[in-house]
């Protein structure tokens, strides 16, 4: 029964972008805070996609009144991204990162003699770079827009 309740929650559009924001701060919001950050067209506007939200038990209201992304209900989609200085990075982009380092170091302590071994190293290791790199720039743009399963 609670597989089947859960298949039916999703979240999208403005309400979306309200958690995102709420995710990405790095202190609790309030509603004023949330309805100057995504300009929305009123703070009651704010407040009902915040409602929203609490129903569904992924955030949580503070004593003081601000808003705090609850840590138990973390969203499917954002198990792939780390939450790095406010920002959600990929993790994809830390691989392309190390395959980058990897294929620099190669580069600079291996002496280069242009045969075979180095040709394919350094084909193998680009077309890694630009996978990883474009997945996560897929990834990222996929966060941004659509319905999120929660």
């Amino acid at each position: 029964m609670e597989g089947s309740r859960q298949d039916k929650r999703y979240i999208s559009g403005t309400t979306w972008e309200v958690y995102l924001c709420i995710l990405t701060s790095r202190e609790p919001v309030g509603v004023r805070d949330i309805w100057r950050e995504l300009k929305l067209s009123s703070p009651s506007l704010a407040q009902y996609h915040l409602n929203k939200l609490l129903d569904l038990g992924m955030v949580n209201q503070t004593e003081h009144g601000k808003y705090i992304v609850e840590e138990k209900e973390r969203v499917e989609v954002l198990r792939s991204f780390v939450l790095l200085r406010g920002k959600l990075v990929p993790r994809l982009v830390f691989y392309g990162a190390m395959v980058s380092g990897i294929m620099v170091c190669y580069l600079i302590f291996w002496p280069f003699e242009g045969n075979f071994r180095d040709l394919v190293v350094l084909v193998v290791s680009v077309f890694s770079i630009f996978a990883f790199f474009f997945e996560a720039y897929n990834q990222y743009r996929s966060l941004r827009a659509g319905v999120q399963k929660i």
